[in-house]
């Protein structure tokens, strides 16, 4: 048994970490921990967003990804993925539509609070090997930079068709080009869809959208609803 033990502990080999990366471990270690604690049990809300004279409205809510329609009060259709949607940061509409919604999920707490404390344990040692992977480098924000945020319109000359699309703070993408739906995401700085990739640069009070495989195929767009 002395022997196993000996050739296990020559077996397993610590983690190189820099004093700051050690620092940003046990810190992170730390966060989980008290995490496990007390994790919060998320339970289902109402809440009321609507689109003012047709604009883009976004309603931030805590979401936990599970959002249903409970009332629609506006005269405009509610339909999801056109005039309303949702990410784990809030609820949009646009077009006319205005709804009660309920966010959160229903059902027994305490079973999804263990399943929470045992992803977030599994977490810690994953955090820990990023940290170590990563070094100094910088954690990049999820976040999209507010002015790609909101909705807005061009004409796409090449295909000969208008284009709306809405980007959330969180970077899903949706829209419509030419009456066929779309959905996508926005990452960096580059807006990716299922058929292209388009790299977005800032212009006025929207932006121009370049074709990756085609620098010359430009789609310029203009804010027609809201931003941050």
């Amino acid at each position: 048994m002395a022997t196993a033990n000996k050739s296990l502990r020559r077996k397993i080999r610590p983690i190189p970490m820099n004093p700051m990366t050690r620092s940003r471990a046990v810190a992170a270690v730390v966060s989980i921990s008290l995490a496990c604690a007390s994790l919060p049990a998320f339970s289902a809300q109402t809440i009321s967003c609507s689109s003012s004279g047709y604009r883009y409205n976004y309603c931030r809510v805590e979401t936990d990804n599970e959002v249903r329609i409970e009332r629609q009060r506006s005269s405009a259709e509610c339909r999801q993925g056109y005039s309303w949607d949702y990410d784990r940061h809030g609820v949009w509409v646009n077009h006319g539509c205005g709804a009660d919604f309920s966010v959160g999920r229903q059902g027994n707490h305490g079973s999804r609070n263990k399943a929470l404390a045992a992803g977030a344990a599994v977490a810690g040692i994953a955090v820990i090997a990023a940290l170590a992977a990563q070094g100094s480098k910088g954690q990049q924000s999820s976040d999209v930079q507010s002015w790609a945020v909101g909705t807005l319109s061009g004409y796409d000359a090449k295909v000969g068709t208008d284009v709306e699309l809405t980007i959330l703070p969180g970077g899903k993408v949706s829209g419509q080009a030419g009456g066929t739906a779309f959905e996508g995401r926005f990452t960096g700085s580059v807006l990716r869809t299922e058929r292209q990739a388009f790299r977005l640069e800032r212009q006025g009070n929207g932006f121009v959208a370049v074709d990756e495989r085609d620098a010359n195929h430009r789609v310029v767009y203009r804010r027609s609803g809201g931003g941050y």
